[in-house]
């Protein structure tokens, strides 16, 4: 009776150690499925570009002068094209001041960054990027539509260098200044490993040569 009864008691021991590590399991399941579309945006470094016949700049509200996604889940692209939190845009502003007869064509450029281990990171292919312009800061049109980072093969003529994503050109014939809005995610077609963390991060400069104007 006693064998029995001590018998009975390590089945039940057995199934609540069972059932404890199937309860963990599902707790651990759980968890990486909530961290795996979480967002988070970050940047680095900063930029200043000064040209011999007037000075090109870019400012900006945030600390940092770029744009992270990390862990996030596939987006469409009208939806990416949306998001509207402080911590899912860059804003910030390219201006000029020109002093004499010159124009200042300029290209605004994103750098790809090195990610730290142990995250991995994301293809370019797998990457979409959004500009918006805006002539006052308040509202914004497309600059460029959503596009899979694309790295330069060549230094361009504005000074962009190689391997960065040429954004946008434009050019100042007066000292002025004009606003943007970038935005990125992972394209909805995109395949994940959900075994490890990925993540992209660009940094973004803006880059320009003074030219006489044509008289």
């Amino acid at each position: 009776m006693e064998n029995q009864n001590n018998n009975q008691m390590k089945d039940n021991s057995s199934k609540q150690i069972l059932l404890s590590v199937l309860g963990v399991a599902i707790l651990v399941v759980a968890v990486v499925g909530v961290s795996f579309a979480a967002f988070t945006y970050t940047g680095e470094g900063t930029e200043e570009n000064t040209i011999s016949t007037g000075t090109l700049s870019m400012t900006y509200t945030e600390t940092t002068n770029g744009i992270s996604i990390s862990n996030a889940q596939p987006t469409e692209d009208e939806a990416g094209k949306k998001l509207s939190s402080d911590n899912e845009k860059f804003d910030f502003t390219v201006s000029a001041e020109i002093n004499g007869e010159a124009e200042i064509p300029y290209e605004i450029a994103a750098i790809k960054q090195v990610i730290p281990e142990p995250m991995v990171a994301l293809q370019n292919k797998d990457v979409k990027l959004y500009l918006e312009k805006s002539e006052d800061g308040i509202d914004y049109t497309s600059a460029k539509e959503p596009t899979a980072f694309t790295p330069s093969g060549s230094t361009t003529e504005a000074g962009t260098p190689v391997g960065a994503m040429v954004l946008y050109k434009g050019t100042f014939q007066q000292s002025d200044e004009e606003y943007f809005r970038l935005r990125m995610w992972v394209d909805h077609e995109a395949t994940l490993d959900p075994t490890n963390l990925q993540a992209f991060t660009v940094k973004v400069n803006v880059y320009g040569k003074a030219q006489a104007k044509a008289g």
